[in-house]
């Protein structure tokens, strides 16, 4: 009698740490799953600004919309999150709510102004009197109820800068508007000058 309830006693303990240790195993991996769902929804969230960037810098860069405020609009209590609109990524003001399977994710990123060094090097600390204007910081937060916070920061660049062709320089000088020169401003106007520019048959002479 004393040995069957010695190894009913046995078998308790096994069944208990059996289903213990199975509980655990399924819970990291549904952890394991949650937090992959939230590093997908930060790719994609990298992957829309990109596809922001490409189509109009400004609206990063005067975030949400190009009209924003480039210093107010940014910085981490400035939270945007990727929408569509008319089949194009835009940028929208806020946190966003996204449902993954049954678990509904919060996602946004917010954005910072970049600033080089003399060597061309991104700076730790922001300086905005090396401010970069054609650098911008993304950094984006996933978070559930179920795990920790992922974050992800990425730097994204303005690549496609809009080239002009002048035919002359006859027009006089169009300062640029907003820190971007449009072509629109003429195609026979000239930037900026210093004086004593003779134009005089078609050729350029610089005099001091």
């Amino acid at each position: 009698m004393l040995e069957i309830i010695i190894v009913i006693a046995v078998l308790a303990v096994i069944i208990t740490i059996g289903s213990q240790t199975i509980f655990v195993s399924l819970r990291s991996n549904k952890t394991a799953g949650e937090r992959d769902s939230a590093l997908k929804l930060a790719e994609e969230t990298f992957e829309a600004v990109r596809m922001v960037v490409a189509e109009n810098w400004l609206d990063l860069y005067k975030p949400p919309d190009g009209t924003g405020d480039p210093v107010t609009g940014k910085g981490s209590s400035s939270h945007y999150y990727p929408g569509q609109s008319d089949g194009k990524w835009v940028l929208q003001s806020g946190d966003d709510s996204v449902k993954v399977g049954d678990i509904t994710y919060t996602r946004y990123f917010s954005i910072d102004n970049v600033s080089r060094d003399s060597n061309k090097d991104i700076e730790a600390v922001y300086n905005s009197s090396n401010d970069d204007p054609s650098t911008q910081k993304i950094s984006v937060t996933i978070s559930s109820s179920n795990i920790s916070d992922v974050t992800a920061t990425e730097y994204v660049f303005r690549w496609r800068n809009k080239v002009c062709q002048k035919t002359d320089w006859s027009g006089g000088k169009t300062y640029p508007t907003d820190n971007a020169e449009t072509c629109s401003s003429g195609v026979n106007t000239y930037y900026n000058d210093d004086g004593n520019i003779d134009n005089a048959g078609g050729s350029i002479k610089l005099t001091q």
